[in-house]
């Protein structure tokens, strides 16, 4: 199935709250290279925010071949699992301003939603996703939040 945007359920899931409760969720954000491979890099529920059913921000770490790759080509994909439904977000994508004093400085994106793809089997359920744990559980879900509240700005 092929849609137009995020549904609601799918924009509360990335809304940047509880983020405690999703400290175990990960996502795979998908690029071209530079000699035109794929690239795939993991993104937490702390470093992306749905702000409508059509835009996203992204907070990826400063420097990375992901912010690279998506500034020169302005396209990726988000990959996510949610609810026994695979999730394959196409995104065009452009840089935000970086905000001074941040207190974990990222390279920001916008990102505008241009389709989503849903895959469901109808003979089997897809159970998770991508799960990782915490080294330090405090610390990260505290940069989570100040990384979700920079993305809001």
């Amino acid at each position: 199935m092929n849609v137009p945007k995020l549904d609601a359920e799918w924009i509360e899931w990335l809304s940047g709250d509880h983020l405690e409760q999703k400290q175990h969720e990960a996502m795979q954000l998908l690029t071209v290279s530079e000699d035109a491979w794929p690239h795939q890099a993991m993104i937490s529920m702390g470093e992306v925010i749905a702000l409508s059913p059509t835009r996203l921000r992204l907070a990826l770490w400063q420097g990375t071949q992901t912010s690279m790759n998506m500034s020169r080509t302005g396209k990726a994909t988000l990959i996510a699992v949610h609810e026994q439904s695979l999730l394959h977000i196409r995104l065009e994508v452009s840089a935000l301003s970086q905000i001074g004093e941040s207190m974990y400085p990222r390279d920001r994106f916008e990102a505008q939603v241009v389709n989503v793809r849903v895959d469901q089997a109808p003979y089997a359920e897809i159970t998770s996703g991508i799960t990782f744990q915490l080294k330090d559980e405090s610390e990260a879900v505290t940069r989570w939040k100040e990384t979700i509240e920079e993305l809001r700005k």
